[in-house]
């Protein structure tokens, strides 16, 4: 099951804009092959800040995430040797038709 908040968005001027998000990955039964644990969430936690060029059809942006994992998603991680919290810096434009 997913969770995901990200319609609020916060708008410093007309065109430049916040966008918060927030979302929890919540499995309900093991999936090894996933490296999911039943009942282990992962929570990604990011904001963005875009610029809208034309008409907000072209809005460049940067923006910060940070994930970790919970309970036994947390274990099955670390027992293949991966990283349990990861920070990562996006950058990308959106481009709405």
């Amino acid at each position: 099951y997913t969770l995901s908040l990200h319609d609020a968005l916060p708008i410093f001027t007309n065109r430049l804009i916040l966008t918060p998000n927030i979302e929890i990955d919540m499995p309900l039964k093991d999936d090894i092959a996933r490296g999911r644990g039943a009942g282990g969430a992962v929570m990604e936690i990011g904001a963005r800040l875009s610029y809208d060029l034309i008409d907000r059809a072209v809005s460049p942006y940067i923006g910060v995430n940070y994930e970790t994992s919970f309970g036994d998603t947390r274990d099955i991680t670390r027992a293949a040797g991966g990283d349990t919290d990861e920070f990562s810096v996006v950058i990308g434009t959106r481009l709405q038709f």
